[in-house]
């Protein structure tokens, strides 16, 4: 979110209570809950998604002469988590008006539900640079660190632009709801940004017009933190209490899709609703995702991951002369491998797996270069030998029966050399491995047929793209039964 200067707050060093007390813990949930239904009474649709917000209560910083809480200028916007846990300060809870409270919470549940964690780019490999490098650069991942913060192990470091572009995404909704925005708080009209855009799309305008400002000796905004729903580093302020569970990725999705419902239906009865929020329930029920392009972008993230990899090779000899006679190794970078594990029990049809298997054949050549040939495992309950194939046409899907998808991947994960990325085609009727491969695993997930149901959810520790149940057009691929 972005703020103007904050004002003058409590000295840096002021002391923290151990814990809130039970009377000030009571005040602050008291507010929250004031708050929450101030937000509900704005915004209806949102009532279950404002409900699922779970507090946490932060210790209060100390006035050094009265002892009293004091509001956190870092925490102004009651930083909230992607398991939809909300951070409160008690000094900021007690000082900030219901109405900004309840508005900051609108603000969280745009973040959340359309996914900005999940969305928020990969930072560039070597040293930060562009508008967000600089000694000025906040470099924790985070708009503006809690102070004392320090980044976890492995912690992404998330471009400052991003999330400017995610709060412009958010403002604009609350903006079209008549809300009073908190003092400070610049929206797209506030920035000369068309309305109704997506994060992706504010973020290459503003990282312009944050490298036009940073010219003039100045950052386009100041940020300030909204917590791990924007970045999705889920590290909490310091001081916070005992974390409350949170929603896993089960309760999340139920959640949305029920939110989702709520907005629909209210649309339908011409209830007054955002049309920011009308587009998302729209997506979220009836998406309409191209996922070829989604598979494609999550092979060649693979692809290009592994094709960093750099060896010495006597195979072909360096062309630097070396003294003495000495042959020196040439470096090679070797060509990423792909295994393609397919899915052929008898509920998938011979014409749905022809189809996509010719699309997601194409899709690696493009991803691993078009010499690359595929090693592909058809699985049923066994996993059946390896075919080394260039296109579709050359492949013959083996199989029938039940399916283990266990066999398959361990198949996959023992041949040699071992593939540097996994490509699981299924209908989803099968067990999964209980651990995470050393493998990165992406599943292509077939809809079912007819009175069919996935026998288990994907794994979490895999990437899966939803396929539609109609195959695209292919040509012919051979089949035999064993």
């Amino acid at each position: 979110m972005i703020a103007a200067p904050p004002p003058a707050g409590p000295d840096p060093g002021a002391e923290r209570a151990p814990a809130p007390a039970p009377e000030l813990a009571e005040q602050v949930l008291a507010r929250f809950a004031q708050a929450r239904l101030w937000a509900a009474a704005r915004a209806p649709y949102l009532t279950r998604a404002l409900f699922a917000l779970q507090p946490v209560l932060v210790e209060a910083r100390l006035d050094e002469t009265t002892g009293e809480p004091v509001a956190d200028p870092a925490l102004r916007a009651f930083p909230t988590d992607t398991r939809w846990r909300v951070h409160l300060d008690p000094g900021t809870a007690l000082t900030t008006p219901v109405a900004e409270i309840g508005w900051w919470m609108l603000h969280h549940i745009g973040h959340l539900v359309r996914h900005h964690a999940e969305r928020a780019p990969a930072p560039p490999p070597g040293p930060a640079t562009g508008p967000a490098a600089g000694p000025t650069a906040p470099a924790a991942g985070r708009s503006t660190p809690p102070r004392g913060a320090v980044p976890a192990a492995g912690a992404r470091e998330a471009p400052r632009p991003w999330n400017l572009a995610a709060d412009a995404e958010v403002d604009d909704d609350l903006e079209s709801m008549g809300l009073t925005t908190p003092a400070g708080v610049v929206s797209p009209r506030g920035l000369g940004l068309p309305p109704g855009r997506l994060a992706e799309e504010y973020l290459s305008l503003i990282e312009v017009l944050d490298a036009a400002h940073r010219r003039g000796g100045r950052p386009l905004a100041e940020p300030i933190d909204c917590g791990g729903a924007v970045d999705g580093i889920d590290d909490a302020p310091p001081g916070a209490g005992e974390p409350a569970p949170g929603l896993d990725d089960t309760e999340r999705d139920l959640l949305e899709l029920a939110v989702a419902r709520e907005i629909e239906t209210r649309s339908i009865r011409r209830a007054t609703v955002p049309g920011g929020w009308r587009r998302w329930a729209q997506g979220r029920l009836h998406p309409a995702v191209d996922w070829r392009a989604e598979l494609g972008a999550l092979l060649r993230r693979g692809v290009r991951r592994m094709a960093g990899r750099v060896d010495f090779t006597y195979a072909r000899p360096s062309r630097r002369k070396a003294g003495d006679g000495i042959v020196m190794p040439a470096m090679v970078g070797p060509d990423p491998d792909v295994a393609l594990v397919v899915d052929t029990s008898g509920s998938i049809t011979p014409t749905l797996l022809t189809g996509f298997l010719t699309e997601i054949t194409a899709i690696l050549a493009r991803a691993a270069g078009p010499r690359r040939r595929v090693r592909l495992i058809c699985c049923d309950r066994r996993a059946h030998g390896v075919q080394t194939v260039r296109r579709a046409q050359d492949i013959e899907l083996i199989g029938g029966g039940g399916t283990d998808q266990r066999e398959g991947i361990g198949a996959a994960l023992a041949l040699r050399p071992r593939p540097d990325l996994i490509l699981v085609l299924t209908d989803g009727q099968t067990p999964w491995p209980d651990r995470r491969p050393p493998v990165p695993v992406v599943i292509a997930l077939v809809e079912p047929g007819p009175g069919l149901r996935a026998q288990a959810p994907p794994p979490a520790w895999a990437r899966t793209i939803p396929l539609p149940a109609d195959p695209p057009p292919a040509g012919v691929v051979t089949r035999s039964r064993t």
